[in-house]
């Protein structure tokens, strides 16, 4: 079955792959063979997350942009194209075709913005990608494209928060300005199980979800999720280790997802962290990810070459209110 994927004006509005864009320090993960990273434009400002993997000389990219579309492009150091150009490409995913026109960034770099979410879905459940230029065919394993994907994503999440504008309230009205001023205040959380903010709850339930469509009994709330002070601020704060869900259906060969929500006071909580890791462990209130490959690069007692895998503290950022990776140890 032909399944076409429209393109008009706005899908080719691209921000793509280019030359000028610069990984976000400490973004770098690895979820099973594909790489999850952030990047920032020329003037260094977000501009998308997304997930590559290489294949045959060539490497795809899945994205989600900063303002929340998502685009897939591919990159091969052997292409010379114009940049601007349109070519036309067919994507087989599991042999079903997807016609498509990507424009290229660069002389070795074309991708497109997808209008909706058919291809990244087929993408996230299919098994092999293959890209047709011409006469010349390029596969691509889809081996932890779910994972890839998702974790794209919630990287682009926690990026665009961070850097979203604070909202700019309009001017009064004549008849408001002549009132006097309102007290402002912030409505209390509703306690959840546990008492769990109810941020942390719906990711709880969220995860529970996924065991129930599996028909998977989800194991107690406590075997997965931490309760302890992180920041400081005298606030509880909250780590879940989905590796501990595994019916949940977030662990591959990139590890688990982690996520830790900074408690706020008046009993909500905001998510500041999501990372896949090798493991999880707490010493006193520093959080250790089990990491590898770039991560594991801050060490200069090992060469890049052979680090392996490593252990990364996380270390809260009161300025920026993110969590950094401080430097590696047990480095192999």
């Amino acid at each position: 079955m032909l399944r076409r994927i429209g393109l008009g004006a706005a899908v080719l509005a691209l921000i793509g792959w280019t030359a000028d864009a610069a990984p976000v320090p400490g973004s770098v993960q690895l979820v099973g063979s594909w790489i999850v990273q952030a990047d920032n434009d020329a003037s260094g400002k977000f501009a998308y997350c997304d997930a590559t993997r290489d294949g045959g000389g060539a490497s795809v990219h899945i994205g989600q942009s900063a303002s929340g579309s998502w685009q897939i492009g591919f990159t091969n150091s052997g292409w010379q194209f114009a940049v601007g150009q349109d070519v036309p490409v067919t994507l087989f995913i599991d042999r079903v075709p997807y016609p498509l026109v990507l424009r290229t960034s660069s002389p070795t770099t074309f991708s497109t913005a997808l209008p909706d979410t058919t291809l990244l879905d087929a993408l996230r459940q299919g098994d092999m990608l293959t890209l047709q230029l011409g006469a010349v065919y390029t596969t691509f394993s889809l081996d932890g494209s779910a994972a890839a994907i998702n974790a794209a994503a919630l990287c682009q999440q926690g990026y665009a928060a961070s850097t979203a504008p604070p909202a700019v309230a309009p001017p009064p009205s004549p008849q408001a300005a002549a009132q006097p001023p309102a007290v402002p205040t912030t409505p209390a959380a509703t306690p959840a199980p546990a008492g769990m903010p109810p941020e942390v709850a719906q990711e709880v339930s969220s995860l529970q979800g996924n065991c129930q469509v599996m028909n998977k009994t989800p194991p107690p709330i406590g075997d997965y999720v931490t309760r302890i002070g992180l920041t400081g601020s005298g606030v509880d704060d909250w780590l879940i280790n989905t590796g501990r869900i595994a019916c949940a259906g977030l662990a591959g060969g990139g590890g688990s997802l982690v996520e830790i929500f900074v408690g706020l006071p008046d009993g909500h909580a905001r998510k500041v962290f999501a990372r896949y890791a090798l493991g999880v462990e707490i010493r006193g209130s520093t959080v250790w990810l089990g990491s590898r490959g770039e991560q594991c690069r801050g060490s200069a007692a090992v060469p890049p070459a052979t680090t392996t895998t490593c252990q990364v503290p996380l270390i809260w950022n009161k300025a920026t209110q993110r969590f950094d990776d401080g430097s590696p140890t047990n480095v192999q």
